[in-house]
């Protein structure tokens, strides 16, 4: 999911839940979670695009480390289902949440230090840090929710 976010979200709300008594189906929590990816996904397409110089890469960076928390808050927001559903989105939000947050925003982190000392080891130290990112516990319960846009393709 990480890399799907690599990572995430565009400033729009999920759809409100307000003047609902019923939590959300599974459904309609797919609905609102794929919703999130997507316009996460949208809003960091070709955000290095054009960049001309570690400045331009570094503000790309954080561009999608802010983007990344952004995502994790909107999914974190999101009302659960009941039940083994409700039990899943949470296994989902966790997940989601350790591997941007735990694993992929200091990644980034040490990138962007990397792109401003100018130190190529330390680039590609960095970008190996982050393709070795497990993402295997959120795509596997955004697959049994149903919520694909936020599961990196197999």
């Amino acid at each position: 999911m990480l890399l799907a976010f690599a990572a995430s979200c565009n400033g729009d709300d999920p759809p409100s839940q307000e003047g609902r008594d019923d939590p959300p189906s599974q459904e309609e929590f797919a609905d609102q979670a794929n919703e999130i990816c997507r316009a996460a996904e949208q809003s960091l397409d070709n955000v290095a695009e054009g960049a001309d110089g570690p400045e331009d890469i570094v503000d790309a960076i954080d561009e999608v480390i802010a983007e990344s928390r952004n995502a994790v808050s909107e999914l974190d927001g999101l009302e659960r289902p009941e039940g083994e559903a409700g039990e899943t989105a949470e296994q989902f939000v966790r997940a989601t949440r350790r591997e941007i947050e735990d694993e992929g925003i200091p990644a980034l982190e040490e990138l962007r230090r990397a792109v401003e000392s100018e130190d190529n080891e330390a680039v590609r130290a960095a970008a190996v840090r982050l393709q070795r990112i497990d993402s295997s516990a959120s795509n596997r319960a955004a697959r049994a929710l149903g919520a694909t846009d936020c599961a990196e393709e197999q």
